[in-house]
């Protein structure tokens, strides 16, 4: 089985009908094709070059995105699991009418950068991933 790739208006059109492309879409010849296995192997996706060539997968500068934003989203769970792990001091500093910045200067200043690590984590993701996706940050 083949699937049968187009360049229209900017965008790649895929269809696994020679038929189904020219009702739909208007386009009697593809302009790459592909086995079903190379694009399913490509994640079902492809992109224009700068040549203008239709190429499987995605561009490099989305594949480094998403790498930066998987390791960036680890680090994030690794600070929150760390400000998760120490709740409970504050917690009792609390209940004992102490402030944890007076009795445990350390642990006050490094809760205070994971919290600020986080922040910056959290606004390198919505410059990767852009606005639009920024509900998926949090």
């Amino acid at each position: 089985m083949s699937v049968y790739l187009a360049k229209k208006d900017g965008q790649i059109i895929s269809h696994s009908d020679m038929i189904a492309m020219r009702d739909l879409d208007g386009i009697s010849k593809p302009d790459r094709t592909v086995t079903i296995n190379e694009w399913e192997a490509a994640g079902s996706v492809a992109h224009v070059d700068t040549s203008g060539d239709i190429v499987l997968g995605d561009p490099m500068d989305i594949v480094i995105a998403r790498k930066e934003t998987t390791e960036l989203a680890g680090e994030e769970a690794k600070l929150q699991g760390e400000l998760d792990g120490t709740d409970w001091m504050v917690i009792r500093a609390s209940e004992r009418g102490q402030i944890l910045s007076e009795i445990d200067v350390a642990l006050h200043n490094r809760r205070e950068w994971c919290r600020k690590r986080i922040s910056e984590i959290r606004m390198r993701r919505v410059e990767l991933l852009g606005k639009d996706n920024a509900d998926m940050i949090a």
